[in-house]
């Protein structure tokens, strides 16, 4: 077989996975949804900030993963090295930007720029992440299955 004649093939499958581009009919978003996914992203937050495992679970799903400073972690280990920190001094203040938010169905992806700071005072430094989530629509509200913060690169 040639290559001129497995063109028919290659054609016919990049037209077909087109095709899944569209959305599905009876999945636009909800009007709510864009403010629920936002209030799910600032929970998590406030989660972490106040060390609160309960309200971190009720953000997240029971498959959550995030990726942190390099790291992979599980289900609440981020809550848990948040709470550690947080006994060792350390200081983490986050503030969430402009949320730039799609959904589709039963899927959010989100993504915003992090301006906040970290340290142990009086040595407190401004920080920047670039951070998304995935959330899933679970039994009517919005969680976060997957979380991802960077540090930007300084300027």
């Amino acid at each position: 077989m040639t290559i001129f004649s497995k063109f028919p093939i290659l054609v016919a499958v990049i037209a077909l996975a087109g095709c899944g581009q569209e959305e599905p009919s009876g999945c636009s978003p909800l009007p709510q949804d864009r403010d629920e996914v936002k209030r799910t992203i600032e929970a998590f937050f406030d989660a972490l900030r106040e060390d609160d495992e309960a309200a971190f679970r009720l953000a997240t799903t029971a498959s959550f993963v995030s990726f942190d400073g390099g790291k992979r972690f599980p289900g609440t280990e981020l809550a848990d090295e948040v709470h550690d920190a947080h006994a060792r001094g350390v200081e983490i203040n986050w503030s969430i930007g402009k949320l730039d938010t799609k959904i589709q169905c039963d899927v959010a992806w989100s993504s915003w720029e992090n301006d906040g700071s970290a340290g142990i005072p009086p040595d407190v430094i401004p920080v920047r992440w670039l951070e998304s989530a995935v959330l899933v629509r679970d039994n009517g509200n919005w969680k976060i299955d997957f979380f991802h913060s960077h540090r930007a690169v300084a300027n």
